[in-house]
């Protein structure tokens, strides 16, 4: 028999102890790749900060400035999605139409019918979409109903995370 620094562990050996904050996951904070846009409303929160299409320009100002956010979802009676006001749609209007734009209902200047998504859809599917469609919010729908807003920075953030995820798996699989 081989002297004991020779041999292979054996079934009856202990287990070398692994805590949680050792793994991968724990340490970026991060699940599987292939994340989706539920991970990020996980992550945020599925707070959903709406306003209603007879809101005047300058209370959509307000509520922006006061919520710190750069986009509102302008919702009807029945909660559904019927437009988003960005930041950029007041500063286009302002510069076009003049100062009397604050006064405007939000319908007259917001995005109708917005590009929306779904929680189960990929990171890299919604980047593409925003970058291709130049909108950096995104409405998301679960069985119709609005139950999210992300915006590019929470994408980008989010699949940082997951590139970060995947670099440290490929480096522990060249370790050992």
């Amino acid at each position: 028999m081989a002297p004991i620094s020779y041999q292979g562990p054996m079934q009856s050996d202990a287990k070398p102890e692994h805590t949680h904050s050792q793994t991968a996951e724990a340490s970026l904070g991060a699940g599987q790749p292939g994340l989706t846009v539920r991970a990020i409303l996980a992550d945020k929160g599925d707070e959903i900060f709406t306003v209603a299409p007879q809101t005047t320009v300058k209370e959509v100002v307000a509520e922006l400035n006061r919520r710190r956010v750069g986009a509102l979802v302008v919702v009807d009676a029945g909660n559904r999605a019927v437009g988003i006001v960005s930041e950029r749609d007041i500063v286009r209007n302002a510069d076009s139409k003049g100062l009397e734009v604050f006064e405007k209902p939000v319908q007259d200047i917001m995005t109708p019918n917005p590009k929306t998504c779904f929680p189960e859809d990929k990171l890299e599917t919604i980047m593409k979409q925003m970058t291709e469609g130049r909108f950096r919010h995104l409405p998301v729908l679960d069985g119709g109903k609005l139950c999210g807003l992300v915006s590019i920075g929470d994408v980008v953030r989010h699949r940082m995370l997951e590139i970060e995820y995947e670099n440290l798996k490929m480096r522990q699989a060249i370790v050992g």
